[in-house]
């Protein structure tokens, strides 16, 4: 994080919009806004993909982001705005017009209205994407500049909302910034979403002395980022004057194997906890993967703080 004058000042109080606002990630931004920066946050969720969250300070209203009607006076009231609701991986290519609506169609409705009506004092619209939109990267670790390569519905939907998020800057001069996340973790996570949830379904698995499941050979690799330097980076999104109509990745630049994923977790416990491997699935179709964080370290002044082993430990303590 930028180190000197407080990068957080211009947001610090302010009324801010969080959707998604009780997933994973959301929560834990609604957190730190609340608790760090002194900021009245409202959080639109329609608990499709979390439960009720117990927060003070924190308003929440339960209902869909692409109902106008609830969502567009919450626009009209808050100048910073985090859209983080989405339909996940697993279940978009299940559904995949719902997938669309939800991570595509809600964003450009959302992106008209503050278009059309100008709210006053109106901050930011930041869109939070995927490190999913590289898919096979041709370049590790893979910087803003490597071409998209789709290979799912979620994908192709995120992508889309970073394109109309971008384009209401460029075309109309909507205040946004777009975040790429890659493979966020820490504690809160749930282990009941088995893809984004690997760390949260081997913690618990060791915890109970049951063996770690893994889908494949355990080679496949990801970027594991650790669920404060991602809010911490999200935030800078939404503040710094450098990031306005750009895109940003987050994440740490380490590949990580889900074999020493697991062999890490293990080691926590009394380190003999098995590992299964099963099939593969569909969804893991990604063998090596690892983001540059290197423009958001230079033109917002961000870096990943925390490493793997110690958020690991962090989110082994907390749970």
């Amino acid at each position: 994080m930028m180190q000197g004058a407080d990068p957080f000042s211009g947001i610090r109080g302010a009324p801010v919009l969080v959707t998604g606002g009780t997933g994973f990630v959301g929560s834990n931004l609604c957190r730190f806004l609340i608790r760090q920066l002194g900021c009245r946050v409202t959080a639109l969720d329609d608990l499709s993909n979390s439960s009720r969250v117990r927060m003070e300070g924190l308003q929440l209203v339960v209902g869909d982001v692409r109902d106008g009607a609830v969502v567009e006076p919450l626009l009209a009231e808050h100048p910073w705005i985090f859209h983080l609701a989405c339909r996940t991986i697993l279940t978009s290519g299940s559904d995949p017009e719902g997938d669309l609506s939800v991570n595509a169609l809600s964003t450009l409705r959302m992106l008209e209205f503050l278009r059309h009506s100008r709210p006053a004092g109106l901050q930011r619209f930041v869109y939070t994407s995927s490190t999913s939109i590289y898919g096979n990267c041709r370049h590790l670790p893979a910087d803003e500049l490597d071409p998209p390569n789709i290979l799912n519905h979620y994908a192709a939907t995120k992508l889309l909302g970073e394109h109309y998020t971008t384009l209401y800057h460029t075309a109309y001069g909507v205040p946004t910034a777009c975040v790429r996340y890659s493979n966020v973790y820490g504690p809160g996570q749930t282990p009941r979403n088995p893809y984004c949830g690997v760390i949260g379904k081997f913690i618990e698995a060791a915890r109970a002395g049951r063996a770690m499941t893994v889908h494949g050979d355990g080679e496949q690799t990801r970027d594991y980022t650790y669920v404060d330097d991602a809010v911490e980076g999200t935030i800078m999104a939404a503040v710094a004057p450098q990031a306005l109509g750009d895109v940003f990745n987050i994440g740490t630049g380490v590949e990580t194997s889900v074999n020493t994923l697991a062999r890490e977790i293990a080691g926590l416990f009394d380190g003999t906890i098995p590992i299964e491997y099963l099939d593969r699935r569909d969804i893991d179709n990604i063998r090596r993967r690892s983001l540059s964080a290197e423009k958001i370290r230079v033109r917002l002044g961000w870096q990943p703080r925390v490493r793997l082993r110690d958020g690991l430990r962090r989110t082994v303590e907390a749970h």
